[in-house]
């Protein structure tokens, strides 16, 4: 009786042998595969210290010494790139970007790249040279002038000529919450990023109520603080009562999680009356209260 297990139909014979070829298929290509597999490689990255880096993860990162310079990004190669204080994935963006024919015309295009931060392009900028940025050999005239005159040099150098030729004097001062991008600038080392990133951080506080905030844009100039005042301190326009999660979130000095804190002891215990009351939730610290306050309204 035991014969009829092994007794197959000519269907099931079919199917067994069928099943077999399909597992040694399976095994035979497990078995090979080393051999016809080959690891990916980038054609657009060159054998270079970065493409080492990205290809090879147990290559040893190189060592490069880390010092803003001068430097051209349509010819500097990674190593460059790299000592200036890019990032190894930003190096090799612009490495990608200048082999598919990619140029760059002003350090303004730097920004572009996929990955750069907007902080480290404002540190590298000022050091950012280009080809059309260097003044062009002026021929010599062929019949000598009868008075001589400086050329204007410094304007054709600089697009912002006339801004920094009315660099602010010592004592002088400006307004912080009064001053658009152009007064900003007259600021001694602040150009047109970093004014409009002094412009863009006060939207966003809703005004400057201390010339100390501005420690908070860290990439400024440290002596920034003795150009400026604030004479007059802004109107608080953050309603605590009123705005959303999402709403409270967009100012600098709030948390997603202190905001739904607020937001959730409204709902608990009714509208909030003063800043005090914060401090009933431990997502607050007296530091966070203390630099709030002039922008809570209640």
């Amino acid at each position: 009786m035991w014969r009829d297990w092994f007794v197959f139909s000519r269907q099931d014979q079919r199917a067994i042998i069928l099943l077999s070829v399909l597992i040694l298929l399976v095994v035979t290509l497990r078995i090979t595969r080393p051999l016809w597999h080959q690891p990916d490689r980038d054609p657009l990255l060159p054998a270079d210290s970065v493409a080492a880096m990205f290809t090879s993860p147990t290559a040893a990162s190189p060592i490069v010494k880390v010092e803003p310079h001068a430097f051209d990004p349509n010819t500097a190669d990674s190593l460059e790139l790299l000592s200036v204080g890019l990032p190894p994935h930003v190096a090799r963006n612009i490495l990608r970007y200048r082999r598919a024919g990619g140029t760059f015309r002003r350090p303004d295009d730097l920004a572009r790249i996929y990955g750069m931060p907007d902080t480290l392009f404002a540190r590298l900028k000022p050091y950012v040279t280009l080809p059309s940025q260097r003044p062009a050999t002026q021929p010599r005239p062929s019949v000598r002038p009868s008075a001589p005159s400086a050329p204007d040099t410094v304007h054709r150098q600089h697009p912002y000529a006339e801004y920094m030729q009315a660099k602010l004097k010592p004592g002088e001062v400006i307004d912080l919450n009064q001053a658009d991008t152009t007064a900003l600038m007259r600021i001694p080392g602040v150009g047109p990023v970093y004014a409009r990133m002094i412009v863009d951080y006060r939207h966003r506080l809703g005004g400057y109520h201390s010339v100390s905030q501005l420690r908070e844009l860290e990439v400024l100039p440290p002596d920034v603080e003795q150009w400026v005042q604030v004479a007059q301190s802004p109107v608080p326009a953050l309603r605590v009562n009123a705005l959303t999660v999402t709403q409270l979130r967009s100012h600098p000095y709030l948390t997603f999680y202190q905001a739904r804190a607020i937001v959730d002891y409204r709902k608990r215990e009714g509208p909030i009356r003063s800043a005090r009351q914060l401090l009933f939730l431990d997502e607050f610290t007296e530091a966070d209260i203390q630099r709030l306050t002039p922008y809570l309204l209640f």
